[in-house]
């Protein structure tokens, strides 16, 4: 068999980062100031790993709450070891991998408990823009809401507008946000019921992102109010948020036809936080195109609780199944941590595994000129002419 794992990983894993969505701070990256401890940037404003922390028992006083540092650090380094089968040891692994405590050669000399040497990193000698430059990424687009006051724009980073169902967003803003260089408009709707094109500041925005080119992502079904006691505790995005039933496709379907009935109709990314809906949203995604546009609309990558090898792997088949692969913009990280640009990397050898298997079992053609156009179109110049 001659397209194996290696040769695919090799097309891609040195391709440009082009991160559309993430929830970095705009104000830090402007400054460029170096980075604080491991713990600053690694776990302080990470909900993945404090719900991991509760999951193993440690108190939110050590989590959230008011411990020294040091402790926070010592509850963290505790859990970490628990969590081999979780994506977060495996993201963690290669982390510390990219940071140089982990690699091929402490592996051979048996020196595998990387997690028992965190101590030994220091980022003193890091700014936002060096890990930037070190992750090869090419263009990224931090979310943040309508009243943000940003720095001048930039061509390697930009704002996107992030907005939630029901909140008013003026034509002003809209307009410093294009100015910026705004590409991204982010609608969490966690009810698809609140979809409506009738009276709504959702089909407005809408219409202005399809007249200035921004591509429109619909967060979907995020179940928000779980526990009252750790909302309390930590604030509305403390990683405690659950999934609702699947999405109703009739309703996000007349969302979206109103729009195209009124010529409004953006460049469009469907993302479920539940995957069952990850079927209907492929396929209702067919169902509106655009001349010129490929993908115009399309079911999105692997969000949230889906983002591991598992729900990378279900969006990939039913991307592949019920619409057109080779149109598909790929990973974005979605995450508040400079370091989990490595995420892209995880999504590459994830796609390069299954894209192999496919080509063992003959289902893939191997035939690199057909199949290395498709893996380098999701990696990276999909997400580019996104955002171009």
């Amino acid at each position: 068999m001659k397209l194996a794992f290696d040769i695919l990983y090799s097309w891609v894993r040195d391709l440009p980062v082009i991160d559309w969505h993430n929830h970095l701070d705009l104000a830090a990256l402007a400054a460029d100031k170096p980075l604080g401890s491991l713990y600053d940037v690694w776990v302080k404003t990470d909900p993945y790993k404090h719900r991991a922390m509760r999951i193993c028992g440690e108190p939110e006083r050590v989590i959230t709450g008011d411990a020294p540092e040091s402790e926070k650090w010592d509850a963290w380094t505790r859990t970490l070891p628990k969590l081999v089968g979780n994506p977060l040891f495996s993201w963690a692994k290669m982390e510390m991998e990219w940071l140089g405590i982990f690699n091929a050669e402490t592996q051979r000399r048996g020196e595998e408990a990387w997690w028992r040497r965190l101590e030994d990193i220091s980022l003193a000698d890091w700014t936002p823009g060096k890990i930037l430059k070190k992750f090869n990424v090419e263009y990224m687009s931090p979310c943040v809401g309508a009243d943000f006051d940003f720095a001048a724009k930039s061509t390697k980073v930009a704002p996107s507008l992030r907005m939630n169902a029901g909140e008013e967003v003026s034509e002003e803003a809209l307009g410093k946000f294009n100015a910026a260089g705004c590409k991204v408009v982010d609608m969490s709707v966690d009810d698809v019921s609140q979809l409506t094109t009738h009276n709504s500041q959702l089909a407005t925005v809408a219409a202005y992102a399809a007249a200035h080119g921004w591509t429109m992502l619909l967060h979907m079904g995020a179940l928000r109010e779980t526990s009252a006691r750790l909302r309390a505790a930590a604030g509305p995005a403390g990683g405690f948020a659950g999934m609702r039933a699947p999405v109703d496709p009739a309703a996000v379907a007349s969302f979206l036809n109103g729009l195209e009935n009124q010529g409004r109709l953006p460049r469009t990314i469907l993302m479920s936080l539940n995957p069952e809906a990850h079927a209907q949203l492929a396929v209702l995604a067919g169902s509106f195109n655009g001349e010129g546009i490929p993908g115009k609309v399309q079911l999105g990558p692997a969000w949230w609780w889906c983002d591991h090898e598992e729900g990378i792997r279900d969006v990939l088949e039913k991307n592949a199944a019920y619409g057109v692969l080779s149109t598909f913009v790929g990973m974005t990280t979605d995450s508040r941590s400079l370091l989990s640009f490595v995420r892209h990397d995880y999504f590459r050898r994830v796609l390069c595994k299954w894209a192999a298997e496919k080509i063992a079992s003959g289902a893939f053609p191997d035939d690199e000129s057909l199949v290395r156009p498709l893996l380098e179109n999701i990696c990276y110049r999909n997400a580019k002419g996104m955002v171009s």
